[in-house]
């Protein structure tokens, strides 16, 4: 087990680093590339449905769930040559989405097997956001100039060569079989984990609103890198302080809904934000909220037997897709008419809805 965490570490951060030299100019490619935003609502809408459907699909026909990360890792690699010649939305959503699902469940499955429960916040924390914070300061500024000076083909082919090498170090990973396939569990506390994701899901702007919005703050692709880098700063060392503290004290419903709270605040001071400076400087009141409510990902964990980890993450994956789509229909009217005010003040307010939901989870925990 420990050597296969070590391996997973370094495969996941060469794959984090990749995705985060060019996740965040996505929506501003498609832009470019003719794509109009109802379009790219349609890249969206058929990439939410593969990720939300798919794993439960993958996890009734295989019995190493755990082993798809490899294709996970593969199929975005295709994902990215793909970009370079085609501008189907239905294509490129499907594509897009097969990356993700084929990557992201099996990936969090891979962290609550590998994970102890006295350390599972900090073990999460590290692989799903510390990481990916950290590449996110590295990623974006790289990225932004790669664009700026050479164009997005040229970033697309060298993360090409990047997820092809951490696609052969996955595959030395050592994978387990599944005793369960897919279940879901009859447990009060699961309907209001599945809730809590839907809502989860509907307070997601990084898609779409949120790029969109820093690259008309920033101006030109390189400053919106750095404006990313800088943020990713504040996130990582937010990660790391309040996940090590929830270990400690195991306040794992608590932090969540502090972080329900910090969203909120985020969300209703970004709608007023106009300034580059302003944008960096709330990103520590994202960072916070995203560290918090990764307490929750580790409450998930630890309310549901071993056996059940496959089936709970698919259905999380289904819950995040309900929401994702609700999110659309606000998305393309506000921004489409460049009422990003109105769209994070929506979002703001829906993310205080978590905080019942957390309330009542805590007295239902499965033990």
């Amino acid at each position: 087990m420990e050597n296969s965490i070590k391996i997973l570490t370094v495969a996941v951060a060469i794959y984090f680093l990749t995705s985060n030299l060019y996740g965040v100019f996505l929506p501003i490619y498609f832009r470019e590339n003719g794509l109009s935003l109802l379009e790219i609502i349609e890249v969206l809408l058929f990439t939410f449905l593969v990720i939300g459907l798919l794993p439960c699909l993958l996890l009734r026909l295989t019995r190493k769930f755990e082993a798809i990360i490899t294709l996970g890792i593969f199929t975005t690699m295709i994902f990215n040559l793909v970009l370079i010649f085609i501008k189907n939305p239905i294509v490129l959503g499907f594509l897009y989405g097969l990356s993700i699902a084929t990557f992201w469940p099996s990936f969090n499955l891979l962290q609550f097997r590998l994970s102890k429960v006295e350390t599972r916040a900090r073990t999460i924390s590290f692989l799903s956001s510390i990481i990916p914070s950290i590449t996110g300061i590295i990623g974006p500024a790289i990225g932004g100039f790669i664009i700026e000076k050479f164009g997005f083909i040229a970033l697309f082919a060298s993360s090409i060569i990047l997820y092809m090498v951490a696609f052969l170090l996955s595959i030395n990973i050592k994978f387990e079989h599944e005793t369960l396939q897919f279940e879901i569990p009859k447990a009060k506390i699961f309907r209001v984990f599945f809730a809590t994701f839907v809502i989860i899901g509907v307070i997601e702007s990084y898609w779409l609103a949120y790029p969109f919005f820093v690259s008309r703050v920033s101006g030109t692709i390189l400053n919106m890198g750095i404006v990313y880098a800088l943020s990713g700063i504040l996130i990582a060392i937010a990660t790391f302080f309040v996940n090590w503290l929830s270990d400690i004290r195991g306040t794992r419903v608590e932090f969540a809904i502090i972080g329900a709270i910090f969203y909120a605040i985020w969300y209703f001071a970004i709608a007023y934000a106009s300034t580059i400076l302003e944008i960096v400087l709330l990103s520590a009141f994202s960072g916070l909220a995203s560290a918090f409510m990764l307490s929750w990902f580790a409450h998930y964990a630890d309310s549901f037997p071993r056996e059940y980890y496959a089936s709970i993450l698919v259905l999380m994956e289904v819950g995040l897709m309900i929401g994702r789509i609700i999110n659309l229909p606000p998305t393309y009217f506000l921004i489409g008419e460049n009422n990003y005010a109105t769209y994070f003040i929506l979002l703001g307010i829906v993310s205080l809805f978590l905080v019942p939901f957390y309330v009542v989870a805590k007295p239902l925990r499965q033990q």
